[in-house]
């Protein structure tokens, strides 16, 4: 708390703070919020503090919006602090994400300290990074690990839906052969991607970058854990495009104004003109931006469409985001499936609205193409179910898609269990998706639950098929209505446990 009150003299605290699940604090302002929160301060420990907050969420989290930061604006005032502003949102929802939010309020924080917004001469920025290349150098070109993570090897990628299907659903197990991946029933594995190697040969290619060239790399004050760790050996060229830089992800506004910093003098028009927001008396259909995101265009298709601006590597460095983490519920139990780690993962693909070319995410192209034996980089993500104290207590549980995942994960701890002699109690599935034939995964696996006396029933909800579709398209909540006995018996009378699990 000193250290805060030290910075903040004289000056004003900006707090930026995101909220991770439901209400939870991101695990780098966890030390912060517990200094913030002891109960030992003084109701005007912050009386000279002068603030403002900026949340960032997603609003589908109606309960917990931005909850984080909420509480550190309710604490730092009840410690006497003074607030220059009302607190801004960004959401994770809008066009541009956190972004959108961000830009509305950070003229509003320029009028509130009476400060000119900084003036921007359309040069390069300084980058963040520092690169040296060594030539005729050799390294050990491992996959780079983000902190937290392990390596672990794929021993299974199949798919479980049928080859002419529109949706690719697979059953993917990870290896935890020889590596110390503890987890807890209801956890899940944050999944960190790699760029293809075709993808990025070819814009290796396009940068005019040898892959194989060996660099080290001297970070400023102001990277990230994950950039220092990354940096804190020499790599190749290949492995900062395939690891960390997120060519291939979804650009923002922001980044038209940085490329346009490279560009030529027609091209950076372009594209200063594509980073400014429509003003308000502009109609939406004037805004460039909106109907070029339509196309869905990567990172690197902005690049390329605008091939006059070549960044040079510490530029890249400092102007792309990081290739983010996905991730996915545990789909197996620790102690029933020891040697892996399972998950039922769908392959996240659409159709760009303005030109109808097939599009795929990032980690789930990874996924698709897996091969037997990739390492994958893994993070442990605590999970945030809460169970029932005794093993007899009934759970009502419904799984939408591939939220079927963790409801498996049940079902095998509770198998496990009972093949051990510990009595379990009723388990109830409600599981809804669009085909019986072609999404009701583990069907083999269901028939065995019931037959070991550990799934009380299971209730599909298939909502496209016949005889009722069309017209009429069968829920969850249909199915649920047509047997509430199954409801009533086992969460009102024996009070169990109900847990609904949906695709992410």
């Amino acid at each position: 708390m000193e250290d805060l009150k030290a910075a903040c003299a004289g000056a004003v605290c900006v707090v930026m703070c995101s909220t991770c699940g439901h209400g939870d604090f991101p695990q780098n302002a966890g030390l912060f919020w517990s200094s913030l929160s002891a109960q030992n301060l003084a109701s005007k420990e912050l009386s000279d503090l002068r603030f403002c907050v900026f949340g960032m969420g997603d609003r589908s989290y109606a309960d917990s919006f931005c909850e984080a930061a909420k509480k550190i604006e309710e604490r730092m005032l009840e410690l006497g602090a003074e607030r220059l502003l009302e607190m801004g949102i960004g959401d994770d929802r809008d066009e541009e994400k956190w972004e959108t939010g961000f830009l509305k309020w950070l003229p509003k924080l320029w009028l509130t300290l009476k400060a000119p917004e900084p003036e921007d001469d359309g040069r390069p920025k300084d980058p963040l990074f520092e690169v040296k290349y060594h030539d005729m150098a050799a390294v050990h070109t491992s996959p780079i690990v983000p902190p937290g993570a392990q390596l672990l090897s794929v021993v299974e990628n199949k798919r479980m839906t049928p080859a002419g299907y529109e949706r690719d659903i697979r059953h993917v197990a990870l290896s935890k052969d020889g590596v110390d991946f503890p987890f807890d029933l209801g956890d899940a594995v944050a999944v960190y991607p790699e760029n293809l190697p075709q993808d990025v040969d070819e814009a290796l290619q396009f940068l005019s970058l040898d892959g194989n060239r060996v660099i080290s790399v001297k970070c400023s004050e102001n990277v990230s854990e994950r950039h220092r760790r990354a940096f804190d050996r020499r790599v190749t060229v290949r492995q900062v495009l395939t690891n960390m830089l997120d060519l291939f992800g979804r650009p923002s506004r922001s980044f038209c104004a940085d490329l346009a910093r490279f560009a030529n003098n027609a091209e950076a028009k372009a594209l200063r003109k594509l980073s400014r927001s429509v003003g308000p008396d502009e109609f939406p259909h004037q805004d460039e931006w909106v109907a070029l995101s339509e196309q869905c265009p990567t990172y690197f298709d902005l690049m390329k469409k605008f091939s006059s601006a070549k960044m040079p590597l510490e530029q890249l460095l400092s102007v792309l985001p990081l290739i983010k983490p996905r991730i996915y519920s545990i789909a197996s139990d620790a102690r029933y499936s020891p040697k892996a780690v399972e998950f039922t993962i769908v392959i996240n693909q659409w159709k760009a609205k303005a030109t109808g070319e097939l599009k795929t995410g990032t980690c789930t192209k990874f996924i698709q193409q897996m091969p037997l034996d990739k390492q994958v980089a893994c993070a442990v993500v605590c999970g945030t179910f809460q169970f029932p104290e005794k093993d007899t207590t009934p759970m009502v549980m419904v799984g939408l898609g591939t939220g079927i995942a963790p409801i498996r994960s049940f079902m095998q701890d509770k198998l496990y269990k009972k093949k051990n002699g510990i009595p379990t109690g009723p388990m109830v599935v409600f599981y809804g998706c669009r085909h019986e034939q072609e999404e009701l995964l583990y069907k083999d696996e269901w028939k065995m639950f019931e037959q070991e006396g550990v799934l009380t029933k299971l209730v599909g909800a298939f909502q496209f098929d016949k005889p009722h579709y069309p017209p009429k398209q069968i829920f969850v909540s249909d199915k649920m209505a047509e047997q509430p006995e199954l409801i009533s018996d086992n969460l009102l009378e024996k009070g169990g446990y109900f847990f609904m699990c949906g695709p992410a």
